[in-house]
């Protein structure tokens, strides 16, 4: 993920959950046509310079904490920045990326074809949200830098997740395709809003129990019941909000706790107690800011969500960027670069 201690905790920490989520063991679009002459070219926005440098290596592959190279190279990463350089509309880097990603984190097993959740160590699993997430910005990237190939890579990702990657009909966390092996459970905050409809990851959030504040983690597809942990993750139950609204969901619950807890606090720490709902850490999170803004936004709550952005700002400015983890220095770029948010 010092020269300040709270980004360090969060670095750490956050780092433990990722590896805890994804260290275990994912319809074809139209081809997209080269722009004629006549069309524009797409117009770059200035990346600013320097960025993101401390967490590329030689080959501009990025590790997980800056100046860190013995640090994991995570197909997360990969997918985040591959956002990042869509959003600033910079063809060059993605080109660049997405090479890597060929190069390094793609499997191709007969034909199957899988994105290792990190390099450079043994690994033949997959991550569900992470080959989602690259198989989305992929298609943008086709038709917003004219790439044909980019769809045609997420048609084969996401064309195997469907085929191979299910259990006791749901489509689940992880394949490991050295022992042929899906996971045993669904998360419930990878079913993000760019799993494909029939992956069928509604069913799965409409079916939560939403008379408590904080959701369960995750379905068991074995033995079809949801699993819930005394310690929460305010990312995980931001997601599953976010997820639940975007299928038309209320979480009328969270969102009163939410709303409570930022008005009287003014910050939304790491982790929390399930039955006290008090704090169990004293640290904050850049990404957690990120998904936090993301659902007051949604919900309509514009003033508390610049709230947020300020609230993370205030943290960048005291205490500068330091060590922190590679999943919260994009995830705050990417609020802070986004004119919608």
């Amino acid at each position: 993920m010092t020269k300040w201690l709270l980004l360090a905790m969060v670095s750490v920490f956050f780092l433990v959950a990722c590896s805890e989520q994804t260290s275990e063991p994912e319809p074809s679009s139209e081809e997209q046509q080269l722009p004629d002459d006549s069309e524009e070219a797409v117009e770059e926005k200035a990346i600013p310079e320097g960025f993101a440098e401390n967490y590329f290596d030689e080959q501009r592959f990025i590790h997980a904490y800056p100046s860190a190279p013995d640090s994991q190279y995570l197909s997360e990463s990969i997918g985040l920045y591959m956002e990042y350089l869509v959003m600033m509309e910079d063809a060059e880097q993605f080109e660049l990326q997405y090479n890597n990603l060929m190069t390094e984190f793609v499997v191709e097993e007969g034909g199957d074809f899988f994105i290792k959740w990190l390099i450079y160590e043994d690994a033949s699993v997959n991550a569900l949200i992470d080959d989602i997430r690259i198989a989305a910005v992929l298609r943008e990237a086709a038709e917003l830098f004219g790439q044909p190939e980019y769809s045609d890579t997420a048609d084969r990702i996401i064309e195997t997740i469907s085929r191979i990657q299910t259990n006791n009909g749901y489509t689940v966390d992880y394949y490991d395709w050295q022992v042929e092996f899906p996971a045993q459970r669904v998360t419930l905050s990878y079913l993000i809003d760019d799993v494909p409809k029939d992956m069928k990851a509604d069913r799965v959030l409409e079916n939560v129990d939403a008379s408590e504040v904080f959701f369960p983690e995750y379905f068991d597809v074995v033995n079809e019941v949801y699993v819930k942990s005394e310690v929460v993750h305010p990312i995980d139950q931001l997601l599953i909000a976010i997820n639940r609204e975007r299928i038309g969901l209320s979480s009328d619950l969270f969102e009163e706790w939410l709303k409570t807890e930022w008005a009287e606090e003014g910050r939304l720490f790491g982790r929390y107690d399930r039955e006290t709902l008090q704090p169990a850490v004293t640290y904050e999170s850049l990404a957690m800011y990120f998904f936090m803004n993301e659902y007051f936004l949604i919900i309509g709550e514009d003033q508390a969500a610049e709230e947020v952005k300020n609230r993370a700002t205030e943290m960048i400015a005291e205490n500068g960027e330091g060590e922190t983890h590679f999943f919260d220095f994009i995830h705050y770029h990417l609020m802070m670069e986004d004119e919608t948010k």
